[in-house]
């Protein structure tokens, strides 16, 4: 069983890990260079790609710092919505995880049924 101190090494090195990612991809964002075109849509295209791992990056690093703090507070393991403990299992795939799988999954069901929901009145506005 993987320990806690190992844990929070983990999610240091995933920390550094993101945030040397971030600055890349914010560094490879295009200047603002007079270019053809075409060029300047594969630029765009490629700066939106940046960006959007950036966001992505960030978010996860949201969690990971959020997962070093209940380190530090004693309240790491802990499913936020359950306060049941969060199996070594899946802290040891995914350090940063807030939930137990059961909870995580009656997340990802009411978030499904809620894009769902919102699919069909974006469809159908009026008939709601």
């Amino acid at each position: 069983m993987i320990s806690t101190k190992e844990l929070r090494e983990r999610l240091l090195k995933e920390r550094a890990d993101l945030l040397a990612g971030v600055r890349r991809n914010i560094e490879g964002l295009s200047a603002a260079d007079r270019v053809s075109e075409d060029e300047q849509a594969q630029r765009f295209h490629d700066d939106f790609v940046r960006l959007r791992l950036s966001t992505m990056d960030i978010e996860r690093l949201r969690m990971v710092n959020e997962a070093l703090d209940r380190i530090q507070t004693g309240d790491y393991g802990i499913c936020l919505n359950c306060d049941q403990p969060i199996p070594a299992k899946r802290l040891q795939a995914l350090p940063w995880a807030r939930y137990c799988v059961t909870c995580q999954e009656q997340f990802a069901k009411e978030a499904s049924s809620d894009s769902e929901d919102l699919l069909e009145y974006l469809r159908y506005p009026l008939a709601q």
